[in-house]
């Protein structure tokens, strides 16, 4: 089983995160919920049950190979960043905001891998 998600993957739920926000949704997680949901490897089915409706994260069941590599690598990032989100990415508030300077963070730091 592959430790990274693919680059698909992340740009994927980045889309859906962004749409979320543009929907308005953005202050309904906290910084918590998201480090909260990450640690427990059940950040995507948290999202889906706070905001219903809103993600299709159908593809990415909890245990598979996908949502593994995902929350491996948002815990990576999510490591490097908790108590400095203000300094190192400029977000104060907004759990969802927080989740996508994550995804850009691992995709700036290629942590993905290529499907085989």
């Amino acid at each position: 089983m592959n430790e990274k998600p693919w680059l698909s993957t992340l740009s994927f739920i980045g889309f859906y995160v962004n749409s979320a926000i543009a929907n308005g949704h953005a202050d309904k997680i906290s910084f918590e919920e998201i480090y909260d949901g990450i640690e427990r490897g059940t950040l995507l089915d948290d999202l889906s049950e706070k905001i219903p409706g809103e993600f299709d994260f159908s593809l990415f069941k909890s245990g598979e190979e996908q949502s593994v590599g995902f929350h491996n690598v948002m815990s990576e990032v999510a490591g490097g960043l908790q108590g400095r989100e203000r300094r190192k990415v400029g977000i104060e508030t907004s759990g969802l905001h927080l989740l996508m300077a994550f995804i850009l963070e691992a995709m700036q730091h290629q942590l993905w891998v290529k499907p085989n």
